[in-house]
């Protein structure tokens, strides 16, 4: 019996218990509901020697230390130099710590020109952990695995034959309902075996044409076929929601900013929507289209262009009239924030883009939530996960896009960790160009949400059907 049983909490201990009824199952609990200490204990406590953990390179140090409080057992993480990788495996007895980056394997593709001495150095370490015989496996953020066919896919599925395993995140299907079928086939490869099979079974579809194309669009479920997968959601996985452990949690408060677009923001999308209209379009443009709309709806410069940002205006006015308030500002482009580094107080900021180490991540991390610096600014893909920063009172969205989930997981770094810290404020502000594409993917944001919901809340969602 596991050293830290006792130190669960009683909700964490019921689904503890669901955990163990079967050898393959989902932990799909909300962030800050305890999944990390629920899944090793639960390993911990069936015996488990050898146990492989998974999980987003931000997180292997966090895991590390998680793992050694929780099981009382020693913990290797595998970082560093491919040799010096190789040898920290091979020291394995108790628990490894492994990143998807680590994992997967770049091989040689002809129409890519990678040839074998570019990929050298490259390959990952499936074949030796498979050869060190674990007997249990943890994929954390298991959501990353959500495009069936990505290397980091085919990567965890070569670990489908370990016969214990579990699949920790907080939404199984950020931005489509039938993104959970890697998770499934993870999990129950025998059942789950085929995408296509899994799509045709649990969703209508229809051929469509984009740029002379043909593919398979699909729609939604079957009939009855949205219950049907709800309800095994329910015999293999726990759905804890943040909202009814932690009680205490204020509601977020969502406040939007619509500003008017100046007269060359509004020239530059009609010349763009113009030069497009006249292109011979195929899906590839109209991502750029997308793209170049959104970044002239922040700054004009992005793009090469003059003219000024009313979004760009608008923070430099809200942090002067704040000074002392901790702010989290994203944006999807390092550019824009590249551009708020040079028109903000040169000591009141922290920067974290894709360049930032994961050393200086994790150190700005800690100096703005001492209170070193009031405001931080963050790239969305790079600072969505494995961030806790609830210092921050306000979180400022430059620009918002789908996928849904990213958005979510950007909007819970500043979730208040205790109940002391409930009480401050918790606003999230929305910037957004009124008349433009920028309010419509707000919107599309939103719908996004709801119906990934279906899945990701499938417990009220069952009851919602039911009733």
């Amino acid at each position: 019996m596991t050293c830290m049983i006792d130190n669960l909490r009683p909700y964490q201990k019921e689904d503890m218990m669901k955990l163990k009824t079967k050898k393959a199952m989902g932990c799909f609990n909300e962030q800050r509901t305890g999944k990390t200490p629920t899944a090793l204990v639960t390993l911990d406590s069936e015996g488990h020697k050898k146990i492989l953990v998974v999980t987003v390179a931000s997180a292997i140090y966090q895991w590390q230390e998680e793992f050694e409080k929780w099981t009382c057992r020693p913990c290797v993480v595998v970082n560093g130099t491919r040799t010096q990788r190789e040898k920290q495996i091979e020291s394995w007895t108790d628990g490894l710590i492994i990143s998807y980056d680590s994992l997967k394997e770049i091989k040689p593709r002809i129409k890519d020109k990678i040839t074998l001495e570019e990929t050298k150095g490259r390959e990952g370490h499936i074949e030796q952990i498979l050869s060190m015989n674990p007997d249990a496996i943890i994929i954390d953020e298991a959501h990353k695995i959500k495009n069936y066919n990505s290397a980091v896919a085919k990567s965890i599925f070569q670990f489908s034959k370990i016969e214990r395993k579990l699949a920790l995140t907080g939404t199984p299907a950020p931005n489509k309902p039938y993104e959970i079928y890697s998770i499934l086939h993870f999990l129950y490869p025998k059942i789950f075996v085929s995408y296509w099979k899994f799509i045709g079974d649990y969703f209508r579809t229809r051929r469509a044409q984009a740029g002379g194309h043909t593919y398979i669009d699909i729609l939604d479920f079957q009939p009855g076929m949205k219950f049907k997968l709800q309800t095994q959601l329910g015999f293999i996985s726990t759905n804890r929601k943040r909202k009814d452990v932690m009680t205490w949690l204020p509601e977020k408060d969502y406040q939007q900013v619509k500003l008017e677009p100046t007269k060359e923001q509004v020239k530059y999308l009609k010349e763009l929507d113009k030069y497009f209209e006249t292109e011979n379009i195929i899906v590839q443009g109209v991502l750029d289209r997308l793209i170049r709309e959104r970044q002239i709806c922040l700054a004009p410069e992005l793009i090469g262009l003059k003219g000024k940002s009313p979004k760009l205006e608008w923070i430099k006015q809200f942090v002067k009239d704040y000074p002392e308030k901790p702010i989290i500002i994203f944006s999807k482009f390092a550019s824009f924030i590249k551009i708020l580094e040079k028109e903000l107080p040169e000591e009141s900021f922290y920067s974290i883009i894709g360049s930032t180490t994961k050393q200086l991540r994790n150190e700005y991390k800690v100096k703005f939530q001492n209170g070193e610096r009031n405001i931080l600014l963050i790239q969305i893909d790079v600072g969505k996960e494995a961030l806790t920063l609830d210092r921050a009172e306000a979180i400022i969205f430059c620009d918002k896009y789908p996928p849904a989930a990213d958005i979510a997981q950007a909007e819970d770094r500043f979730v208040a960790t205790t109940q002391e810290k409930a009480d401050k404020p918790h606003t999230i502000i929305e910037l957004m160009m009124k008349g433009t594409y920028d309010e419509h993917l707000y919107k599309l944001v939103r719908q996004r949400k709801s119906d990934t919901d279906v899945i990701n809340d499938y417990k009220n969602y069952i009851t919602k059907e039911v009733i």
